[in-house]
């Protein structure tokens, strides 16, 4: 983007909101404000919030905190995952109908590109394991470039050949991976998901209509696959 652009931008990450350990005190901000590339200001999703409505509150009191109006928002980042499937619907939903409510350009940006920005190139190439479940994680390798190899849902004894130097992932990583990069050597590194990075995670990606913008899910959602079990009962 274009320093001379004084634009202001939203970012929203809550993709993986479970990726928090909840022994740090400083939680991860889902929303956040630039006006060009200058940070206006951030917030973290209060701890007893839920739901969308929860959302558009926290974006409506930053803007109102900073004095900002909700017609001034031109672009809109939101993270699309993989990750959990309520907050992933949630946060797609609500940069969807602001996009369409303020006419602001939205650009959805895959949650390994967010957790990219804080991992540092000499710790690249480094394995980005999310939405973790059952001994699998969705797995995305960082090489030392910035370039992004998606891998979609693996098991540990696959780590062995990717070369990566480095597992990035959250307080819910199987012990199987966990295992494994002990047995490698491979260093593990919180996965930092937060909203102030998603300007930087955004560089180069192309805004799309809202009816494009679509959830990355690393696997069924649960409630799917019992409605389709019932189904076929």
């Amino acid at each position: 983007m274009p320093s001379s652009d004084t634009k202001i931008t939203l970012g929203v990450e809550m993709s993986n909101p479970g990726s928090h350990d909840p022994k740090v005190p400083d939680p991860p901000h889902a929303v956040a404000l630039w006006r060009g590339m200058d940070p206006v200001g951030s917030a973290p999703m209060p701890k007893a919030a839920r739901g969308s409505d929860a959302v558009m509150a926290l974006v409506e009191s930053l803007c109102a905190q900073h004095g900002v109006s909700p017609g001034e928002i031109a672009r809109i980042l939101v993270s699309t995952g993989p990750g959990g499937y309520t907050a992933l619907r949630i946060a797609s939903t609500t940069a969807k109908v602001l996009g369409m409510a303020l006419g602001a350009e939205l650009i959805g940006v895959e949650t390994p590109r967010v957790a990219g920005v804080s991992v540092d190139p000499g710790r690249r190439p480094a394995l980005i394991a999310l939405a973790s479940k059952k001994g699998r994680a969705h797995a995305t390798v960082l090489h030392p470039g910035g370039e992004l190899e998606r891998l979609g849902v693996i098991e540990a004894e696959r780590i062995g050949v990717l070369g990566v130097t480095t597992l990035v992932a959250d307080r819910h990583l199987p012990q199987s991976f966990a295992d494994q990069a002990a047995r490698l050597s491979i260093a593990i590194e919180p996965i930092v998901l937060d909203a102030r990075t998603l300007l930087s995670a955004s560089a180069g990606v192309d805004p799309v209509e809202p009816v494009a913008l679509v959830p990355v899910y690393a696997r069924e959602p649960d409630a799917v696959t019992q409605w389709r079990a019932r189904g076929s009962g």
